[in-house]
């Protein structure tokens, strides 16, 4: 279209010029969902994170590898560091992208954590109240029944989806017997050495003895030894084995955390592909309702071959979004099949797997930063397994000072029975004792005390550096969190009515006649991009209230 021609002067029907094409290109406003939009953070993770390699499977050493405080040292010829803890995330800032959140930029995962039910945890705060509920900001080109739709009635929540995975995740299920065998460890260690029973003959004549060859009596012994822990080594084995139960316990509850964060990230996709996938249907619908009226008025003869262009180009947009619609369901399939292996779900039912629950923060802001820190030093289960891996590092010591002496065993003979029968005389009964014991001359056992010690000095720095980062993870999960929200409300607040404003403003040249088509496409654009960029800012401060209630180790967001 010519800027300088009057809209008076054209000879198209009044139907095809303005409306049509206004109603064509508005039909592209919101673009298909696209697997390679998908954020970085949907991307699949590992379903369980172990410190280490770990044991060889079957083997009877705790798949959750040393734990904090033990005995193994990064020296030890298996291999294992001493005082290790599991690793709590990475450490390190995201990247994130500017004033306009896109998809199709990757952004790192941060750290997380979450609470586990079942175990003994620090008192929970109290479940923070909602405010009112927000409504949509006029102007917001993304359909509100899509952007605020909490899911169909019959979909599973997070906290169902929480419940159930505590209950059938074979994962969790299969590192609970951990906690069993650390219990009969316990029982191993507290056992007594068993006395040890001793028969022998003496004096036992080639031949018989006589008077010419003397010798003798034939004497037969029963012999009872009774080791005798003198310096209470049984009982520094079950405190060490108590302690590593407890240790073991705590880092079930950071492998549990951490699940649970896999099960936050995969509900939360799972929601994103839903709206992703019925945006990408309502635009195949629009596309088809525009394309059959078009058909309809083709028989008008006036204006034919402008409609044949505009047919055409109606269908081949049509035909992009069916593509962008089997893309958006191919990743809403790819979100059921996550989160039905997190929630351990036959194949027909994860097929028919859908997400109940807003997007939207409709909940008063958490406690200040420094308020999440001393919550997070207090309630995460990795701390805790680092000071009780301090704990048994003490207990390690103890063992091995206990050590430097063995055993003292008590000698009783009972009876002493001699055969004087070949002598013509009676038989003689008698009894022995007799003790036995070790000269700590040599070995006192001074390489592995000195090497406990080196431990505890080394749990004790890891506990201190685990600290640290603990304490920056709630850092950057709070930054994330405030960055996201803050980036909800200039989208809504001021970018969507710009962008707005600039689409009637070329909505209006182009009807005057001032801008070409293409001039109109580009503002569209704009205009789609910043609906896009507006359903990822969503999706982005979901995943950070969840991030943030696990970096902290309390729920303290919905």
């Amino acid at each position: 279209m010519n800027g300088n021609r009057r809209p008076a002067e054209s000879t198209l029907p009044a139907w095809l010029t303005l409306p049509t094409w206004l109603g064509v290109i508005l039909l592209s406003l919101t673009p298909p969902p696209a697997v390679a939009q998908q954020d970085a953070s949907s991307q699949p993770r590992a379903i369980l994170e172990f410190p280490d390699l770990g044991p060889v499977p079957g083997s009877v050493a705790p798949q959750l590898g040393p734990g904090p405080g033990s005995f193994g040292g990064a020296s030890g010829l298996d291999g294992s560091s001493a005082g290790s803890t599991s690793g709590s995330g990475i450490l390190g800032g995201r990247q994130r992208t500017g004033r306009l959140p896109r998809s199709n930029k990757a952004r790192g995962t941060g750290p997380i954590a979450v609470v586990n039910r079942e175990m003994q945890l620090p008192e929970s705060l109290p479940v923070p109240k909602p405010l009112a509920a927000s409504t949509p900001l006029p102007g917001i080109v993304l359909d509100a029944t899509i952007i605020d739709d909490r899911g169909p009635p019959d979909g599973i929540t997070l906290d169902e989806a929480i419940d159930r995975m505590m209950s059938a995740n074979f994962d969790i299920r299969a590192l609970k017997h951990e906690l069993t065998q650390a219990d009969a460890d316990v029982l191993t260690a507290g056992l007594r050495t068993n006395p040890l029973v001793y028969m022998d003959s003496q004096f036992i004549p080639y031949g018989s003895f006589s008077d010419t060859r003397p010798g003798g009596p034939t004497q037969y012994d029963l012999n009872i030894t009774l080791p005798m822990d003198v310096s209470h080594k049984r009982q520094a084995r079950t405190v060490v084995a108590r302690m590593a139960r407890s240790t073991l316990e705590a880092q079930f509850q950071d492998v549990t955390r951490r699940q649970l964060d896999n099960l936050n990230r995969a509900f939360v996709t799972l929601q994103a592909a839903r709206m992703d996938w019925r945006v990408a249907e309502a635009t195949v619908q629009r596309f088809e309702q525009r394309l059959a009226e078009l058909q309809a008025r083709q028989a008008d003869a006036q204006g034919r071959d402008r409609l044949r262009d505009t047919i055409d180009h109606v269908a081949f947009m049509l035909e992009r979004s069916r593509n962008g619609l089997a893309e958006a369901a191919e990743a809403y399939d790819d979100a059921r099949e996550g989160l039905g292996v997190l929630l351990s779900m036959p194949p027909a039912e994860t097929a028919r797997l859908e997400p109940r629950g807003s997007l939207r923060n409709t909940f008063s802001d958490p406690p200040q930063v420094e308020e999440m820190e001393a919550i997070a030093l207090r309630c995460r289960p990795d701390l805790r397994a680092a000071r009780l891996g301090l704990t048994r590092a003490g207990a390690e010591l103890q063992l091995q000072r206990a050590n430097r002496f063995d055993d003292v065993y008590l000698f009783y003979d009972p009876i002493t029975y001699q055969d004087n029968s070949p002598f013509g005389a009676l038989s003689s009964h008698s009894w022995a004792v007799g003790l036995t014991f070790s000269l700590p001359i040599f070995n006192r056992n001074q390489g592995n005390i000195a090497r406990a010690e080196s431990n505890i000095g080394q749990t004790r720095l890891e506990l201190a550096a685990l600290e640290r980062r603990v304490a920056a993870e709630v850092r950057l999960a709070e930054r994330e969190f405030r960055r996201s929200r803050d980036a909800i409300a200039q989208i809504e607040k001021a970018i969507v009515p710009r962008a707005q404003t600039l689409l009637d403003r070329r909505r209006a040249q182009f009807a005057a006649g001032e801008i070409t088509i293409d001039d109109l496409d580009g503002a569209i654009d704009d205009m789609a991009e910043v609906t896009q960029s507006h359903r990822d800012a969503l999706v982005r401060h979901r995943r950070a209230m969840l991030e943030l209630n696990t970096a902290v180790g309390l729920r303290l967001l919905p």
